[in-house]
């Protein structure tokens, strides 16, 4: 296993959760069944993943002062998630997700706050030593532009770099917002999100990977996670590929379950694992977390999933 660590960069938030014999009502008075604090937001979740996975990982995110922020943290910090090129802002509100999960379904409702918490700049980006890692994910944020500077960056690194020293780029397209095609250019791997892609017009995951790359030409690879409908993925070759879902007896948290697939096929990859084997390895592991609440349950269960 390679000794770099792998970097997430995106956002670290709070989730407050709630869980709930079916969504509440509105203008209603109800109990939960249990409510819990976690650490949120999709590069942090990768990260949990990922050290829950054995990998050296880092996050790249901005941090509020706040006291209650300290939460988040420690959870990190508990977890060996390298913090130390996280950059604070004093007197900024957390930014703070209220989730209901319905237990009936197991499906997530997410109401997210972030008033004045800065995204990351391209200096922030820069004080980072390309050196510690050998793949740099990034969390698709409204502040594209921003980050197709940082991924041209580590494009320039590469140019000048050895073979086996260069860093693989992935990015996560989830929002449905256009500026999200700004962060494929240079990218090696694109995770092309359910919801981005219908916003595209694709109305299938097959139907998305070939009409990205028809549209943005390039030797990347396409990864395209839709649900109950599977998993399609278009290798740098245009070779296509296709995964199915490895659902649990009961889905009881979906909360996290994109960025647990995500993880999952990053961590293969960047072991050099063959594309297919990724994909599965994937989607089994994001089946075994939408089984149980939060993250820590897949530690019990990843033996059979690890490779040998």
């Amino acid at each position: 296993m390679t000794t770099k660590k792998i970097l997430c960069v995106g956002l670290c938030n709070l989730d407050i959760i709630q869980v709930c014999e079916n969504f509440p009502l509105e203008d209603s008075d109800q109990r939960s069944n249990h409510s819990r604090w976690q650490r949120g937001g999709n590069a942090s979740n990768d990260c949990t993943v990922l050290a829950l996975l054995g990998a050296k990982c880092e996050l790249l995110a901005t941090f509020s002062d706040s006291e209650h922020f300290g939460f988040a943290i420690r959870d990190l910090e508990s977890r060996g998630i390298d913090i130390g090129n996280c950059v604070f802002h004093r007197s900024c509100e957390v930014p703070l997700s209220t989730v209901w999960l319905n237990a009936a379904s197991g499906s997530r409702t997410i109401v997210h706050s972030n008033p004045n918490l800065p995204e990351l700049t391209v200096e922030d980006f820069e004080r980072c030593d390309l050196r510690e890692y050998s793949w740099i994910h990034f969390e698709g944020r409204r502040s594209a532009t921003v980050i197709a500077i940082m991924i041209s960056r580590i494009k320039s690194w590469n140019e000048q770099c050895d073979q086996s020293e260069r860093i693989t780029v992935s990015v996560d397209l989830e929002k449905p917002r256009d500026s999200n095609l700004l962060m494929i250019a240079n990218a090696n791997v694109v995770f092309l999100g359910k919801d981005f892609a219908r916003f595209l017009g694709f109305n299938s995951s097959k139907e998305a990977v070939y009409g990205l790359r028809k549209s943005h030409p390039g030797s990347y690879t396409i990864i395209c996670p839709w649900g109950s409908d599977g998993v399609s993925a278009l290798y740098e070759n245009d070779e296509f590929y296709s995964c199915g879902i490895y659902p649990p007896e009961k889905v009881r948290d979906s909360l996290g379950a994109g960025d647990t697939f995500c993880a999952g096929c990053i961590f293969q990859l960047s072991q050099r694992k063959p594309l297919q084997d990724a994909l599965m390895f994937g989607s089994k592991l994001a089946g075994l977390k939408i089984g149980d609440f939060g993250f820590d349950h897949l530690k019990d269960k990843l033996q059979s999933l690890m490779p040998t």
